[in-house]
């Protein structure tokens, strides 16, 4: 995509997003950042899962996924991307450029949070994030290693076989582990990505 000089892009919206939680939302020497992080959604009523990524992730208390809309983006996709962030972060919100706040406001899900950024990358709360509580627990898995399902397997005393794939393991854990105990789970791993970055010295 094109962007003009005076014009912002994803990238440098990131980086100032990423400059605004260092100082907005105390953060602690554990809490971790991952960029474009990707997940899977299960489309309903099939097997078909479809891949999505975060643009960035916040993983401290909670699982927090940000999506960026540069001005030169548009709205068309969000609502699609809207719910698949809702079956998988703990807290969600919408960073756009102030030119698509209007349809912003029109389109969110009441729980999402919107972030405004103008011409110039200054970012502003127009509306806080709510606690979601729209998870799914088997698209919330999609963002495990299939070593690390087996190991929340193992320490929830669910029995695996050697022959289950990657997604048997998954549908098992999501019908058998209580959800919070998933949602730790995955905090603690997606801690331990090489990509995640912590902010504080």
């Amino acid at each position: 995509m094109f962007y003009t000089e005076n014009t912002l892009g994803p990238d440098e919206i990131r980086i100032n997003l990423t400059n605004w939680l260092k100082d907005k939302a105390e953060l602690e020497h554990n809490d971790m950042l991952i960029n474009e992080l990707g997940f899977y959604n299960r489309t309903p009523e099939s097997s078909v899962e479809t891949t999505f990524r975060a643009d960035l992730v916040l993983a401290n208390g909670r699982l927090v996924g940000f999506e960026i809309k540069s001005k030169a983006d548009s709205l068309k996709r969000w609502d699609k991307q809207m719910l698949a962030y809702s079956n998988v972060f703990n807290e969600v919100w919408l960073c756009c450029h102030s030119s698509h706040l209007k349809k912003a406001i029109e389109t969110t899900e009441n729980h999402i949070g919107i972030l405004m950024v103008d011409d110039h990358g200054t970012i502003a709360i127009y509306k806080n994030a709510s606690p979601n509580k729209n998870i799914n627990a088997f698209d919330l898995t999609s963002f495990l290693w299939k070593d690390e399902l087996k190991e929340l397997a193992y320490l929830n005393n669910l029995a695996i076989r050697s022959s289950d794939n990657k997604k048997v393991i998954r549908e098992r854990i999501a019908s058998n582990i209580d959800m919070n105990v998933i949602n730790d789970f995955v905090l603690k791993c997606l801690k331990t990505r090489e990509r995640a970055y912590s902010l504080v010295d």
